[in-house]
């Protein structure tokens, strides 16, 4: 046992490094001045939409961009549909904007195409089934520089229905609050919101799109590893995520596939050069696969070594404490009564760190009521069962695969 409780501390002693981390990034770039410059001459801008089986959600999505608070002679829209079997196509051209059908080639393929057909100085790409703040166009464009080449929309979800979606909201914002910090490196922000970002086109169909499952996330460590720069605004874009636990699971396991493959196509080449991309956010990237494969067997040991086994009730509500915020309030108050140790008090300050984290970010966001708050409590079994065991899928699917 003691063996594990010393793996244990590692482990949770790397979680208080990073979060710590995590603040201090946080505090930099809430305290550092943004560069926000003025614009003097507003720029023409495609925005670029793919779609594949998308007939529930393209026409929102359409009328949604037709209100962006930006000259309509300077917005350019373009809608690709990517082979869809139902009335995507149809419903898109009563809206009035160009539309391209293409055979179904992917999402990636179907993106390279539109770019062929944007005449802007920049792209927003925006998925056909999310919605934008009216004012991201404008306050994107002030953030452009010479270094900085893709803006990202902050993340909220559209279709808040129960709780697994509700779940992921809360997931979403607290992501967007880290991307937040993330904006003081030098290299911005790793994790582009895929659902609505705005890019330089002259950077983008330079680089244009790679046929893999995150395409989103090898463009953005691709336009890193050239010195370029990715931020992210406040100016919010709601998307459309799953309600079923299947769904969750298929989805994530692509996402998380992500820095598999990428290591796959290209090795060591993102880690030659020194910059916060090399040193900090693609280690962490990696570090998490690292994590759940260790966390995962630890705490069903730990839970069964430590859960009483003969009370049931006892046993239920040790589950209780353990998978929820509540365990870490009990934790502080048994101190007085417990013979303290590196595990516990490491377990308490890193629950701590996450819970804070998240409020803060329903704060920020002003997202914060009763029901957000109470499911705030709960996160952890979200990021235990979803998280953690959707690396580890995606570890096992990527293998078979390979």
């Amino acid at each position: 046992m003691q063996i594990i409780f010393e793996i244990n501390s590692v482990l949770l002693f790397s979680l208080f490094i990073i979060f710590s981390s995590w603040y201090f990034l946080l505090l930099i770039s809430l305290l550092k001045k943004e560069k926000i410059k003025k614009l003097k001459k507003l720029p023409k801008v495609s925005i670029l939409i793919p779609a594949y089986n998308e007939e529930r959600n393209i026409g929102k999505c359409i009328e949604n961009v037709k209100k962006m608070n930006y000259p309509k002679n300077l917005l350019e829209i373009i809608v690709i549909d990517d082979g869809s079997s139902d009335r995507t196509y149809e419903i898109a051209k009563k809206h009035k904007v160009k539309v391209y059908r293409i055979k179904h080639c992917g999402k990636a393929c179907a993106l390279n195409f539109g770019l062929r057909k944007c005449t802007g100085e920049y792209i927003l790409i925006i998925d056909a089934d999310t919605i934008v703040d009216k004012n991201f166009i404008i306050e994107a464009l002030k953030r452009m520089d010479k270094n900085v080449v893709a803006v990202s929309a902050s993340m909220d979800v559209l279709n808040e229905k129960n709780i697994i979606t509700l779940f992921q909201k809360i997931e979403y914002i607290f992501a967007s609050f880290f991307k937040k910090a993330l904006n003081s490196l030098e290299t911005g922000c790793l994790y582009i919101f895929g659902a609505a970002t705005i890019y330089k086109a002259s950077i983008l169909k330079k680089l244009k799109f790679k046929n893999v499952s995150t395409e989103d996330f090898d463009l953005a460590v691709r336009i890193q590893s050239k010195g370029y720069k990715i931020v992210q605004i406040d100016k919010i874009a709601k998307t459309v995520v799953p309600e079923k636990l299947h769904s969750l699971y298929k989805q994530r396991i692509r996402w998380y596939s992500h820095a598999l493959y990428l290591f796959k196509f290209y090795k060591f080449g993102f880690f030659k050069k020194i910059s916060s991309l090399s040193l900090y956010t693609l280690p962490l990237t990696y570090f998490w696969y690292f994590f759940a494969i260790l966390n995962i067997p630890l705490t069903f040991y730990q839970i069964y070594y430590w859960i009483p086994k003969d009370n049931l009730v006892e046993a239920v509500y040790f589950i209780f404490r353990w998978f929820s915020f509540f365990g870490t309030i009990y934790n502080i108050y048994m101190l007085q009564f417990w013979q303290i140790n590196l595990n516990l008090v490491l377990g308490i300050i890193v629950s701590i760190q996450s819970f804070l984290f998240i409020l803060l970010s329903l704060i920020y966001y002003k997202k914060l009521d009763l029901k957000t708050f109470l499911a705030s409590f709960f996160m952890y079994p979200y990021f235990f069962f979803i998280i953690n065991f959707s690396l580890i899928l995606s570890i096992i699917n990527f293998l078979r695969k390979s």
